[in-house]
């Protein structure tokens, strides 16, 4: 389970809209930045982390998720932001020589400590593979009912 104290229904954004992979990270960045949660140099850093690590994942159901993250000095506060896309954007399949992942949600890491990203994506693993958890973060209808689908 993973404490709500790592959601806030302010930073996460539903039934957006993005070209592509950078543009859909960057709406994130920017409401991060904007509600103090990162540095200025978040944006930055994480399109270029994502560029050279891919961060997009295939569920075994067909969904595709994204988990970008930078380094812990770029944070101010934890916290995980979240878009859900009106449309998939193409991410390369993290660990792949190339796959690319039709990725429809993207969870952004913004955590302090460098050793709470590998609890964090190992919860969050937890997560995407229960598909009935995935498909009711699909189907939510606020922030809150997210919150309320990842916390328990």
């Amino acid at each position: 389970m993973i404490d709500k104290k790592f959601f806030s229904d302010e930073v996460i954004l539903l039934d957006e809209k993005a070209v592509d992979n950078f543009s859909a990270i960057k709406l994130v960045a920017r409401n991060l930045k904007e509600k103090g949660i990162v540095n200025d140099s978040f944006e930055e850093a994480i399109l270029k982390r994502e560029k050279e690590y891919p961060t997009g994942l295939q569920l075994s159901d067909g969904v595709g998720v994204a988990i970008p993250h930078t380094d812990a000095d770029k944070v101010n506060i934890n916290q995980i932001g979240i878009v859900r896309l009106k449309e998939p954007v193409s991410f390369i399949q993290m660990g792949s020589d190339g796959q690319i992942v039709p990725v429809k949600m993207i969870f952004v890491l913004c955590l302090k400590e460098a050793h709470e990203q590998l609890d964090m994506l190992q919860n969050l693993m937890n997560v995407f593979n229960d598909s009935k958890t995935v498909s009711s973060l699909l189907n939510a209808k606020t922030a809150k009912e997210i919150i309320n689908i990842i916390c328990g």
